[in-house]
């Protein structure tokens, strides 16, 4: 099974583990699943909106579900964080809708709508450790400061978690 971080919740940790219970397993057999959060109930606009899980470090040829993507949600590779030769991703208008990662790298996903309050996430296919690139790579993104900000922190977290 895949890995994911440290930033999925309990309660979605349990959720997940409730529906595997119940459907045989089914609920993670195509990979990790990605909700699309809006939360009312958040102080800042950079919380209200999120991917969670944000962070998700699987292996090539992995399969992830992104949910909720209709609506007030869409899912698109940012291309400054994406694998060469690896079609772009741009989803919207589907309750659920999977994204194969081919191969090894880094999957850099915003919401075109919500992107520049930080809805953003990063999926770490593999074993990537050469992240000198990146710092460069987003401050050439064509993205308000806030998703600019939400990459670099998204990245921070995998470099303390992993390298």
């Amino acid at each position: 099974m895949p890995a994911i971080s440290n930033h999925l919740t309990r309660r979605r940790a349990m959720q997940i583990a409730v529906a595997a219970g119940c459907c045989g397993g089914s609920a993670l057999a195509s990979g990790p699943r990605i909700d699309q959060i809006t939360d009312p109930l958040s102080t800042a606009a950079k919380d209200m909106f999120r991917f969670a899980p944000d962070l998700v470090v699987t292996e090539p040829g992995t399969e992830i579900i992104f949910l909720n993507s209709r609506g007030e949600h869409t899912v698109h590779s940012s291309p400054q964080l994406w694998p060469d030769g690896v079609p772009p991703v741009g989803i919207s208008a589907k309750k659920e809708a999977a994204v194969l990662l081919p191969v090894e790298g880094l999957y850099g996903f915003r919401c075109r709508r919500h992107g520049q309050y930080g809805m953003v996430m990063l999926v770490v296919a593999g074993n990537v450790s050469d992240l000198e690139f990146v710092p460069d790579r987003i401050a050439r993104m064509k993205a308000k400061p806030r998703e600019k900000e939400a990459f670099t922190e998204v990245v921070a977290r995998y470099m303390a978690l992993h390298l």
